[in-house]
């Protein structure tokens, strides 16, 4: 019985040694420790270590600083070295004894922190993959990584990933205008060898020797003859200076029981092998 009075009186003692300014310091720590908000938590942890020195505040204040310097690497993208930090935190024997609520805050910590490193490493994966790709002037396709670079949902707050994002944003407009420019040059491309091609033709044809065939068609053409007319256009010689003479006569049938008739011309035209003009031969 004296051993419980002693015991009650020594923890009364106790009690009555420990700064209320402490106790508030030191509550307020830990609340703000379950938030995450790390930088109040240390003030406060600091300020109850000020009013008393204790393993219990020097254990939460070591906890919300490793806390604190993990958030900072994991805003500056190295998060290896803030997982690490999270990791070698929770395995110290120290912070089994801080509770629940406050290893729940680390591994809310370290689980944000491996799902922005998988955010960033897919991002810079896709990032390479857009720039191969623009390199090889596939712009199509360039355009949709980048897209879906810039467009990513949700990004931490860290600035690398931050920083790929405002670049994806930028490579989608410079890959847009590429791909303008590229469709451009080849259509000014396919222009000129359009024309090259027609002036090949042009001057084919020009060099080309007509035929009496072709001269014959150009004369039905200069008259306008059809084929219902009983009229016969033929090669009848070479003019002198080299064209074609082209006779036109129609057959007049005298007799329709025998079919004998004679003809009667039309008249003699010249058609030029170079120029392909068709002009009258008898004058």
């Amino acid at each position: 019985m004296k051993k419980i009075a002693l015991l009650i009186l020594t923890v009364l003692i106790l009690s009555a040694c420990t700064p209320k300014a402490y106790t508030e310091s030191f509550d307020a720590g830990k609340a703000a420790l379950q938030k995450g908000d790390y930088d109040q938590a240390i003030n406060k942890f600091e300020n109850a270590l000020e009013e008393k020195e204790t393993d219990e505040a020097k254990n939460y204040l070591h906890f919300a600083q490793t806390l604190q310097e993990s958030r900072t690497l994991f805003n500056s993208g190295n998060f290896d070295a803030a997982i690490y930090s999270i990791k070698k935190l929770l395995k110290e024997k120290a912070s089994e004894k801080l509770g629940g609520k406050v290893t729940k805050q680390a591994n809310a910590l370290l689980k944000e922190i491996q799902q922005a490193k998988t955010v960033s490493v897919t991002m810079k994966e896709k990032m390479i993959k857009g720039k191969t790709l623009l390199e090889d002037n596939q712009f199509d396709q360039a355009a949709a990584v980048f897209k879906e670079v810039a467009e990513t949902t949700n990004l931490p707050d860290v600035a690398e990933i931050e920083t790929m994002a405002k670049d994806a944003t930028a490579l989608l407009a410079e890959t847009t205008k590429k791909k303008n420019s590229a469709e451009q040059e080849k259509q000014q491309q396919d222009e000129t060898a359009k024309k090259k091609e027609e002036e090949k033709q042009k001057q084919e044809e020009a060099t080309k020797t007509l035929t009496k065939e072709q001269a014959v068609d150009l004369v039905k053409k200069y008259l306008n003859i059809t084929s219902e007319q009983n009229v016969k256009v033929v090669y009848d010689h070479d003019a002198d200076n080299g064209d074609y003479v082209i006779h036109v006569y129609e057959f007049v049938v005298d007799n329709p029981s025998t079919g004998e008739g004679h003809t009667v011309t039309w008249g003699w035209y010249g058609v030029n092998k170079q120029t392909k003009a068709v002009y009258d031969a008898m004058q």
